[in-house]
């Protein structure tokens, strides 16, 4: 699955999203789910229920990996947030995503496989 066009809207989008609109999700979302995240040390927070992960929020930009499961439940929760990009997977250890190599080395750490990776590797190379 290309997610070019999802990275290319979330980094061309006009929001105060690093600085402000992430953390009052960070912050909306912890009243349903487990939010980890150290924001001194990483650039993605982790959102569990029942130790069991739900998704990934990147901090740097609106981008929210999810699995498909719970997409309507945090929609529901986020519904006033609609410029989030959500990716949304079957399953996180999937490597069947792909994006644009310019555009990723442009925003994002590098990753040695951009035709096909997981969003455990997404998570692996750019939380720090």
């Amino acid at each position: 699955m290309d997610i070019t066009y999802f990275i290319k809207k979330a980094v061309n989008l006009d929001v105060n999203w690093k600085y402000d609109h992430f953390h009052s999700i960070v912050s909306e979302l912890s009243k349903f789910f487990n939010v980890n995240y150290e924001p001194e040390v990483e650039k993605i927070a982790i959102v569990e229920i029942e130790n069991n992960i739900v998704g990934y929020i990147y901090a740097d930009y609106p981008i929210f990996f999810i699995e498909d499961t719970y997409l309507s439940k945090i929609k529901a929760i986020l519904h006033k947030d609609e410029y989030i990009q959500y990716v949304t997977v079957d399953f996180f250890n999937h490597e069947y995503l792909s994006v644009d190599k310019a555009l990723y080395e442009k925003y994002f750490n590098y990753m040695d496989d951009l035709n096909n990776f997981s969003v455990l590797d997404f998570y692996f190379y750019n939380i720090t």
